[in-house]
């Protein structure tokens, strides 16, 4: 008898460390509702900068963690920012650092507008698309990319340079050294703040245990931010050319897309994927990981504080 109550005893712990398994699984949001969650994650109140959205609330793959909320900011270059826009980021954010990803024209043709107390770092992770410096294993990418059009042919090579080329892993690597030492909020940006900053948001929310699903959704949340700028270079276009092939090209400008993800996901697959990508490319170490996930991870609540946005 003795042996039969321990034995449902076993069953019952079984049962209920399933259910609770099962439980936590249905309480953490797909990757597309987390995305959508809190507006999409907007950084409320913008009015003239682009593009502008919190990292935090993002939950890590095990759904155990979630990103902080107000430390990890993306958005588009500064220079489009209104006083509203700085005096707004100046008050409801604690930013320490500004991380500028664009090349030198870029800046000295539109400087940052500065937030108060914030340092400005430039690290541009870009340089000029070159297909002369293609290797053969890249040539399919092109070639599949040029039927798509001009615009998918030239984020294809820009893709494949953001994470193969010496001076785009010696921009990452720069990145990661300015996020890992921070002591308050970090934003970081580009032109747009979709390419380039999509790229490093990517590989960040990979290091803080995200998983690849959520990060793309992530990724393409630009679409959303950016449908009205992206709709009105069609029309305006399409006015001029009557083409409806011009000024879908013009529209892609503004937007991002899977399929460039996926060239830079397939130059990092060449490298063991994300994880040996950071690991031995970008040179995360183990105690790296760990102070990213210290620094801006913190205990998922509760199954509400999952539950996106109505």
């Amino acid at each position: 008898m003795k042996k039969t109550w321990k034995v449902l005893l076993c069953m019952a712990l079984i049962m209920t460390m399933l259910l609770g398994s099962v439980a936590m699984a249905v309480a953490v949001p797909s990757a597309e509702e987390q995305a959508a969650a809190e507006n999409h994650h907007a950084i409320a109140g913008l009015v003239g900068l682009n593009n502008g959205r919190d990292l935090g609330g993002y939950i890590t793959a095990d759904g155990q963690y979630q990103v902080k909320h107000g430390l990890l900011l993306r958005t588009a270059k500064l220079a489009d920012a209104t006083d509203a826009d700085i005096a707004l980021l100046s008050s409801n954010y604690d930013i320490e650092k500004v991380i500028d990803l664009r090349m030198l024209p870029e800046r000295l043709s539109k400087p940052d507008k500065k937030i108060p107390g914030a340092q400005t770092y430039n690290i541009s992770t870009q340089t000029i698309p070159n297909i002369f410096a293609i290797t053969g294993e890249d040539w399919l990418m092109m070639l599949t990319a040029i039927k798509s059009g001009v615009m998918d042919t030239y984020m294809t090579g820009m893709y494949r340079q953001l994470i193969s080329d010496p001076m785009a892993i010696r921009g990452t690597q720069k990145f990661f050294k300015e996020v890992l030492s921070a002591d308050g909020a970090v934003l970081w940006h580009c032109t747009s703040g979709k390419d380039r900053t999509g790229i490093e948001a990517y590989l960040l929310l990979c290091a803080l245990g995200v998983s690849e699903d959520v990060a793309r959704a992530e990724y393409l949340n630009t679409n959303v931010f950016m449908a009205e700028k992206a709709q009105a270079n069609y029309d305006k276009a399409y006015k001029y050319t009557h083409s409806k092939w011009i000024a879908t090209e013009f529209k892609k400008y503004e937007g991002v897309s899977e399929s460039w993800l996926d060239v830079a996901l397939t130059v990092i697959a060449r490298y063991g994927g994300v994880d040996a990508y950071l690991r031995n490319v970008i040179k995360l170490t183990d105690d790296d990981f760990a102070q990213l996930r210290d620094m801006y991870l913190e205990p998922v609540a509760s199954a509400a504080a999952l539950a996106p946005a109505a």
